[in-house]
């Protein structure tokens, strides 16, 4: 399972037309559920996931806008029980304004209007870190962790 932004979405589609194009007369499926995309050859019982989570932590929404919520990793429940994980996280840190997908971040019990990233980012990094250490068996699963893409910028 692939998790995180487009980087993981790019390495998922490709990773799913390499195995396709291997067998191309073999049938296989393709869903979307959510942030959830699966592909699935049956007959071999492999399924090859992507869940879209950008920050590997949630965001959720309250009355008071969408939060960003820097200890809490609720849609990690989707990872649980995956034999190879491969998580990436970095790019969306930096957006500002509209393409800024939460309002707040709550880091413990205090909410922010703003934070530094690299501070916010270093901090879900550890939400996710105490999540793989109290979540995931080494001996049944495999975890990769993507450093930072390449800026495309000038």
């Amino acid at each position: 399972m692939f998790v995180g932004d487009s980087l993981s979405l790019n390495q998922w589609q490709s990773l799913t037309c390499m195995l396709h194009r291997s067998v191309p007369d073999e049938n296989y499926t393709s869903t979307r559920t959510g942030g959830l995309s699966t592909f699935t050859f049956r007959s071999f019982n492999v399924k090859v996931m992507f869940s879209r989570n950008a920050f590997l932590v949630d965001i959720v929404s309250t009355p008071e806008g969408r939060v960003l919520e820097l200890d809490s990793i609720e849609s990690g429940k989707t990872w649980k029980d995956i034999d190879v994980l491969i998580f990436n996280s970095w790019h969306w840190w930096l957006h500002i304004g509209r393409k800024q997908p939460w309002d707040l971040i709550r880091d413990e019990n205090a909410i922010f209007e703003d934070m530094d990233r690299l501070v916010a980012y270093g901090k879900a990094l550890e939400t996710w870190a105490n999540w793989v250490d109290s979540n995931v068996d080494p001996t049944k699963t495999t975890v990769f962790f993507q450093g930072i893409s390449p800026d495309h910028m000038k």
